[in-house]
């Protein structure tokens, strides 16, 4: 879905949703996704829709599972497909955490 206007923070966090999914999923899997979402729900009680507001725990968990640069290169890859989603050109930055990418993203769309 590609947002002509600013989109309404649930549609830019139903579209941060959805690049979770298909960028972990196309990357290491659906069970590792489903993985991470059991531990997100078991260790910290985040649904799988409410993970979009709890980037830095979701980045905890990455960077847990798959070590700093790990998650640092699924953060570039679901924020390029959220960038993507909304018309945005995306830059990848050293060291940018997902939630970096994002702030960035909806201050350009602000």
């Amino acid at each position: 879905m590609l947002f002509l206007s600013a989109p309404s923070a649930t549609a830019f966090n139903n579209e941060v949703r959805r690049a979770i999914d298909d960028a972990i999923s196309s990357v290491v899997g659906q069970q590792v996704l489903n993985a991470v979402y059991d531990h997100l729900k078991d260790h910290y009680g985040i649904a799988d829709d409410e993970v979009p507001y709890r980037l830095d725990t979701l980045f905890d968990t990455l960077e847990k599972t798959f070590g700093f640069k790990g998650a640092l290169t699924l953060s570039r890859v679901i924020a390029r497909r959220v960038y993507g989603q909304m018309g945005l050109r995306f830059i990848e930055l050293p060291n940018y955490r997902l939630q970096d990418y994002l702030e960035q993203a909806k201050k350009q769309l602000a």
